[in-house]
């Protein structure tokens, strides 16, 4: 049971941190697409920038309409209709600066425009792309120098000058960017993971105990104290149950012992008395073997109970395996009760010194209730063969019968025992077909250690085979 117990929260740890990487990665995915997302919405958004403001009727493609329309004739500057067309649709306005600084010809220049630049405002305008709070644009040509102008607050000029070793810091820059975000999500993380373990642990620990039969009391704070007051209430339940359930089998098998006593001593004393009529020592026969199945299945209740409830723990010593056999066989044959059912017992040369680390009174009642599974299925009489063998580790305590089981009826017990395994109480899941003999066989093999193994064959023979680890 121990053993147990500890492989379950020898498991639930590394599940835990499965569970916590599972949400890390799924953090990291999830960070990941959006990401993508991101990028994805800075291409559409940078894409259609591009078409309204950066491609035609940009301040770029205006200047260079005007520039490319404006030319000197023999009246003077001259302005064709695309140029004049691209001015109007933007509102803007055009001068054209001369060498001497002179503004030589215009396009509905505003009244504060200067009709004049030194070469220090040409160079301060140029460079902050404003000319009298309009932003400016500049196309240098052989004869001037062209600026065409945007009505005020339109466009947003910034300037950046950078070092040429902090560009070729940049990939190192966003690399540390990166490596600072992910050691803030692995902190993130580890807190969150330290934090939920400590409000989770308990909780495990408690469904662990109540898995297992033993009481759970949990004293939590927070938002989780509700769920520890309702683990806590359902442990106190179930525990008044699980008293309940056996203080009442405690008391049937208390009272069932001594008249059943009584009637198996007066069943067996009629059965042997040979002044009794034949068919009347028969019928004490009759009563005396039925006796005998009610003594047994107070036995197995008895014993379920002790195995589900620690009522009486393991007690483990070394057990000699052919001894133990002979000891359940020569008790049958003293017992009388092999007339239909004769025993072999077969021991195998490896297996001769068999011992095993386990409580004698568990394995014997295991043989005890295989040997009597072979008798309660063959009524009309079979040879029952116990043989005891040893192989990797493990000593095979096999009982078989003559009669055999059909493919259906192996699987609808196989199917009964698995779903006994999966009960809490062995004696419990009394009251199906077969009661609790093969049940009982199998929960003991496990509290050792071990398992059981079924076989069949219609015609050929039904065994059980018990697997213990050998000491």
């Amino acid at each position: 049971m121990a053993g147990g117990t500890r492989g379950r929260r020898g498991k639930r740890a590394p599940s835990l941190a499965r569970f916590f990487t599972k949400q890390l990665l799924l953090f990291a995915a999830l960070a990941f697409l959006i990401v993508v997302v991101d990028f994805f919405l800075y291409t559409v958004i940078a894409y259609n920038e591009s078409n309204e403001n950066f491609d035609d009727g940009t301040p770029a493609t205006v200047t260079r309409a005007v520039d490319g329309a404006l030319a000197r004739g023999e009246e003077g500057w001259e302005l064709g209709e695309a140029g004049a067309a691209e001015l109007d649709a933007h509102g803007a306005w055009a001068i054209l600066v001369d060498g001497e600084g002179a503004v030589a010809w215009s396009h509905g220049a505003p009244d504060d425009v200067p009709a004049s630049f030194s070469p220090d405002e040409v160079a301060m305008a140029a460079h902050y792309a404003n000319i009298a709070d309009y932003p400016a644009f500049f196309w240098d040509r052989d004869d001037g120098l062209l600026a065409v102008g945007f009505p005020k607050g339109t466009y947003w000029h910034m300037g950046l000058t950078f070092p040429a070793s902090t560009v070729r810091m940049v990939p190192f820059y966003l690399l540390l960017v990166f490596a600072v975000d992910l050691g803030i999500l692995f902190t993130v993380y580890a807190a969150s993971r330290r934090r939920t373990q400590r409000a989770v642990g308990p909780i495990a620990d408690a469904l662990d105990a109540l898995s297992e039969g033993r009481a759970a009391e949990l004293r939590l704070k927070g938002d989780l104290r509700e769920i520890g007051d309702q683990i806590t209430e359902a442990s106190g339940i179930i525990e008044q149950k699980d008293a309940a359930r056996a203080n009442w089998i405690r008391g049937v098998s208390h009272d069932i012992r001594t008249p059943l006593s009584m009637i198996l001593g007066y069943a067996d004393a009629l059965a042997a008395d040979e002044r009794m009529p034949e068919d009347a020592r028969a019928e004490a026969a009759l009563i005396r073997a039925q006796g005998l199945k009610i003594k047994d299945l107070v036995t197995d209740l008895n014993t379920a109970s002790q195995l589900d409830y620690d009522m009486q723990p393991l007690k483990l010593e070394r057990v000699p395996l052919p001894r133990l056999l002979r000891s359940v066989v020569a008790g049958h044959m003293n017992a009388g009760l092999d007339e239909l059912h004769p025993l072999d017992l077969e021991v195998a040369e490896g297996a001769a010194e068999a011992v095993v680390l386990g409580d004698e009174r568990l394995i014997t009642r295991a043989v005890e209730n295989a040997i009597a599974n072979a008798r309660l299925h063959n009524e009309g009489g079979c040879n029952v063969a116990v043989t005891l063998s040893a192989r990797e580790g493990l000593a095979a305590i096999r009982v078989a019968d003559g009669a055999g089981a059909a493919p259906e009826e192996l699987a609808a017990l196989e199917a009964r025992l698995a779903r006994a395994r999966t009960a809490r109480s062995a004696a419990g899941s009394y009251g199906e077909e077969h009661g609790l003999g093969l049940v009982l066989v199998d929960r003991i093999a496990r509290a050792h250690g071990g398992s059981i193994a079924l076989e069949s064959e219609p015609g050929r023979g039904f065994a059980v085979e018990v697997l213990l680890p050998l000491a």
